[in-house]
């Protein structure tokens, strides 16, 4: 869990996310002039890529204290190094008076995580401002398939949005924790970076519908024609 009170901050560690990310081809000093050229020119035709995952939720809604403020320090430390998943308004070390209306709402690893409207909003504003996104209100995850930023700007490779309070209603998942976990466990193999490398080949619609159709895939077999054929529903691309 990463704290974000800015969009400039979360640009920052998705960029240097994908400068650490390590490469599918390794360099070795033992190899000749010509096998590293080779190599290097490889390496420049590897496109990088992340997943991560944008939290906009009030603390003050129940679903949100029940279903991701109680988990909180449990995601932290589930999510690993899987995938980033940052906390729109949320953040800790804020000295006393940062915001005027900020409070405690978790902890993680015995820090207080702090809260606060103002950030929130300004968080907000700014997604809509680079993104096609438009917020419902109610408590959103917003799943990314980035690469390195151009211009300032977020890369973004596929993006969907996942009410979670609708889908909760329609018993897409059992609670929120277990939804995250399969998130989680998708990051963590090779089928999310196979999958994207598939649908980056084909280009086009397969491209940007791929994140969609992985997510889906998570979910119970009932939901999932309904959810596809509902752009503007509970899991929609943006």
């Amino acid at each position: 869990m990463i704290e974000a009170i800015s969009f400039q901050h979360i640009l920052n560690i998705v960029n240097d996310d994908l400068k650490k990310a390590s490469m599918r081809i390794t360099f070795y000093d033992s190899v000749d002039p010509v096998s590293r050229n080779a190599m290097a020119e490889i390496n420049k035709k590897v496109k990088r890529h992340n997943f991560i995952g944008v939290i906009f939720c009030n603390p003050n809604t129940i679903f949100c204290k029940n279903e991701i403020l109680l988990n909180l320090n449990y995601f932290h430390h589930r999510s690993g190094k899987h995938i980033n998943f940052f906390c729109c308004g949320y953040g800790n070390f804020w000295p006393e008076g940062l915001y005027q209306d900020q409070q405690v709402v978790a902890s993680i690893d015995g820090m207080a995580w702090y809260y606060s409207d103002q950030a929130f909003v300004y968080v907000l504003n700014e997604f809509e401002k680079t993104t096609t996104w438009r917020y419902s209100g109610e408590n959103e995850l917003l799943l990314l398939d980035v690469s390195p930023p151009i211009d300032d700007k977020l890369n973004i490779n596929s993006a969907i949005v996942c009410n979670l309070e609708i889908m909760n209603r329609d018993k897409a998942f059992t609670s929120v924790r277990s939804f995250f976990e399969d998130i989680i466990r998708y990051s963590a193999t090779n089928e999310n970076a196979n999958g994207w490398q598939f649908s980056d080949r084909k280009g086009g619609e397969a491209a940007k519908n791929y994140l969609k159709e992985a997510i889906l895939s998570l979910l119970p077999k009932t939901l999932q024609d309904t959810y596809k054929k509902a752009e503007n529903y509970a899991v929609r691309q943006i």
